[in-house]
């Protein structure tokens, strides 16, 4: 028992000091833009790791925000600016160059000065919202199991650059927006994520009869806040449905603790762990599984979950998910047990043709509007908007609210 104590501290501790001493750097001039024939310059705070990467590395099939970041850069370079790259967490980075607009996902940077152009850009639900429901899935899961588990992922709702910012680009749909209102008052424009438009489409290889009963959960980490918890207490209830756990499930102790019975002792649970999108793995879940399932608390738009969509796979999903549904996926009535639970079965029960139908609709409409062209092009019409009003403000002329598209509003 020591000896255990003893290891969980001590890579506690080496995983402290390399937070806290990790060297973070600037990447300038991320887009190689020509300096001599430029003078408006950005400012990119969100990750740098991408920028050093080549191009169509396998790296930058590890999360959509890699590739996301470049794609912004590009698109700043279409507007004329020379852009630097800034890591959200570097705590050590104070702007040494004079600056014109900056987008940062940080939302405690105050070293800006108020003729600056601020952009947030918002990832989650608004951070009160997010803590919110964070905390309630803890409360309800001490109360169903008397497990103390580690609230995972809080953030601060003290957000000053959000308050000075001009403007909110955030992932999601008028759900997420709504949920920024409450603290911000300027323009607030929302945008989908996307899968990656290498991933194949297994229409023809897959047996949906099969598949129906087949459940696929993908995501990272903090379990709770995807629902993974409420799933473990589903699943066993009904040996004939499978789920398949894809996630970083495994760097939680605590919560592997609480469902170790269900996690590993379970036949129809299949604790796999972290899988590489687009590799044989993945591929293989893709084929044997008919729906992606997250019940997640608080999300901005679950990229794992639009990865899926673009693979086929039918989402069933919570309204923080931040993703419509349409006529191709299902949006649990709320997050409670028994309507996940009734929704699972039910479309475990539907027809073969319904399952194949539907998985055919979810990839037309991830091809239309949850793709990496989808993302430019509504990125594009963004930036256009808030520079055009910014450039209108100061010019002392009355400007338009936002622009709209076929499934977020400006």
């Amino acid at each position: 028992m020591i000896r255990h104590f003893l290891f969980k501290l001590h890579n506690r501790l080496q995983a402290f000091i390399k937070r806290e001493t990790i060297h973070y750097p600037v990447i300038y001039n991320a887009n190689a833009a020509d300096e001599s024939d430029r003078k408006k310059r950005a400012l990119l705070i969100y990750i740098v790791k991408p920028f050093l990467l080549q191009d169509n590395g396998p790296q930058l099939l590890r999360h959509q925000n890699a590739r996301q970041c470049r794609q912004i850069a590009a698109l700043l370079d279409e507007f004329g600016y020379i852009v630097d790259a800034v890591y959200r967490r570097d705590r050590e980075f104070r702007p040494s160059k004079d600056y014109d607009l900056v987008i940062s996902h940080g939302a405690t940077d105050t070293f800006f000065t108020e003729n600056i152009l601020k952009i947030y850009l918002a990832t989650t639900l608004c951070h009160a919202a997010h803590n919110k429901n964070l905390q309630r899935r803890h409360k309800l899961l001490s109360e169903r199991r008397k497990c103390k588990i580690k609230i995972r992922r809080q953030y601060s709702e003290i957000m000053p650059y959000v308050v000075k910012s001009d403007a909110i680009i955030c992932f999601g749909n008028e759900f997420i927006v709504n949920s920024w209102e409450k603290v911000f008052k300027g323009p607030i424009y929302p945008f989908n994520n996307y899968g990656f438009k290498e991933t194949e489409f297994l229409l023809d290889l897959k047996d949906f009869l099969t598949a129906r009963n087949n459940f696929l959960f993908f995501a990272s980490g903090s379990q709770m806040q995807k629902g993974l918890d409420l799933l473990l207490e589903i699943f066993p209830k009904y040996p004939d449905l499978h789920l398949y756990i894809c996630s970083d499930f495994k760097d939680e102790e605590d919560f592997c603790a609480c469902y170790h019975r269900e996690l590993y002792e379970t036949p129809n649970i299949h604790p796999i762990g972290r899988v590489r999108v687009n590799g044989p793995e993945f591929y293989e879940l893709v084929r044997k599984c008919a729906c992606v399932v997250q019940p997640s608390c608080s999300e901005g738009q679950t990229g794992s979950v639009v990865q899926c969509m673009y693979s086929g796979l039918i989402p069933l999903v919570t309204k923080e998910a931040g993703i419509d549904m349409e006529d191709f996926g299902i949006t649990f009535p709320d997050d409670s047990l028994a309507e996940i639970e009734r929704v699972i079965v039910e479309v475990s029960r539907r027809s073969e043709s319904w399952h194949r139908e539907h998985s055919i609709k979810t990839r037309r409409v991830s091809e239309e509007k949850y793709s990496e062209d989808a993302f430019t092009t509504r990125w594009r019409d963004i930036l256009t908007e808030i520079l055009s009003n910014a450039g209108a403000k100061n010019s002392g002329t009355k400007t338009s609210k936002g622009l709209t598209s076929d499934s977020t509003r400006p």
